[in-house]
C-alpha cells in the first residue's frame, strides 16, 4: 500500500512540473578582411625608427595604392609602369623590381608568404607589394650622405642603407597595397614579333583602330612588325597591335615569331 502511494505521489509531481527546455546558442564566426594601409603607414614605423643623422629619403605615391584584376599574376603586374613615385631627395629614375606578399590581418606585409612570379591574385585576399626603384640626382651640396630602406632580399624585412652625394641609390623600397578589383581587360599585354604574311613582297594590308574601324595605314607584306597587346575585335576576330601606335593588325595575316 505505502508502494502504491508513493508511485501516485510521484505522477502528480510530474504532472504539474514545468518541463525544461534546453536551447543551444550557436556562435556564428564572422571573417574580417584585413585592414588596409596606405603606402605612408607602412613606411611610418621604417621612418620613425630612424637614428643616425644623415639625410633620410621617403619615398611617396599619390595614387596610395595598385590595381590588378582578379587572375592576373604577379609578373603582369609588375610590368606595369609606376609614374606616380615621388621622393623628398633625389630623382626616382625607374622601378627595378617588384614581389607581392600577402597582408596579415593588420595590413602589412608577410614577408613568409612571397607570391611566386606565375601566382595569380584572387578577389577578397589582401596583398601588399614591394616596389624597388633606382634613384640618382642626389646633390652635392655640402658633401650629405643619403641614408634610405631597401629590401635586397624579397624573403627579409627592409633594412637601411646609405649613398654619397651624386651617388645612384639601388633597392629603394616603397611598400604599396593592392586593390584586386574589376574585370580582367579586353586587351592583355603580349610581347612578340609578327611578320606578314602576303603572296607578294610589299603587299599593303590594312590596319585598324581599337573598335575596328580603318586606321588609315598600312603594314606590308614579308616585312615584320613588333607587337605588344592582343584582343578580340568586333568584326575582325583576334587582332595584334603594333607596338607604339594605335594600329591593330588581324591574327589572320600574321605569322608570330
Amino acid at each position: 500500500m505505502k508502494k502504491r502511494l508513493a508511485v501516485m505521489a510521484a505522477s502528480a509531481l510530474l504532472a504539474v512540473a514545468p518541463i525544461a527546455t534546453v536551447t543551444t546558442s550557436i556562435a556564428t564566426t564572422q571573417t574580417a578582411s584585413a585592414a588596409e594601409m596606405s603606402p605612408s603607414q607602412l613606411m611610418h614605423d621604417y621612418y620613425e625608427s630612424y637614428d643616425r643623422g644623415n639625410l633620410l629619403v621617403k619615398l611617396t605615391k599619390k595614387t596610395p595604392y595598385l590595381t590588378a584584376y582578379p587572375g592576373e599574376t604577379v609578373n603582369s603586374l609588375s610590368k606595369k609602369r609606376v609614374k606616380d613615385i615621388t621622393s623628398n631627395y633625389g630623382h626616382v629614375s625607374k622601378m627595378t623590381s617588384m614581389d607581392v606578399y600577402k597582408a596579415n590581418d593588420e595590413g602589412r606585409p608577410d614577408f613568409g608568404e612571397r607570391l611566386k612570379k606565375g601566382q595569380s591574385l584572387k578577389s577578397g585576399q589582401s596583398y601588399v607589394a614591394a616596389l624597388r626603384f633606382t634613384m640618382s640626382g642626389f646633390s652635392s651640396k655640402d658633401d650629405n650622405r643619403y641614408d634610405y630602406f631597401r629590401q635586397t632580399n624579397p624573403e627579409e624585412d627592409l633594412d637601411w642603407m646609405w649613398a654619397d652625394s651624386e651617388e645612384n641609390a639601388e633597392d629603394v623600397t616603397l611598400l604599396v597595397p593592392i586593390h584586386v578589383d574589376g574585370t580582367k581587360p579586353a586587351s592583355t599585354s603580349f610581347s612578340a614579333k609578327g611578320y606578314v604574311n602576303t603572296r607578294k613582297r610589299n603587299s599593303r594590308v590594312r590596319t585598324y583602330t581599337s573598335t575596328g574601324k580603318f586606321s588609315k595605314h598600312y603594314v606590308y607584306g614579308h616585312h615584320t612588325y613588333r607587337l605588344n597587346q592582343k584582343k578580340n575585335i568586333d568584326s575582325l576576330g583576334l587582332c595584334y597591335k603594333i607596338y607604339g601606335k594605335n594600329q591593330w593588325i588581324p591574327a589572320s595575316k600574321l605569322s608570330l615569331r
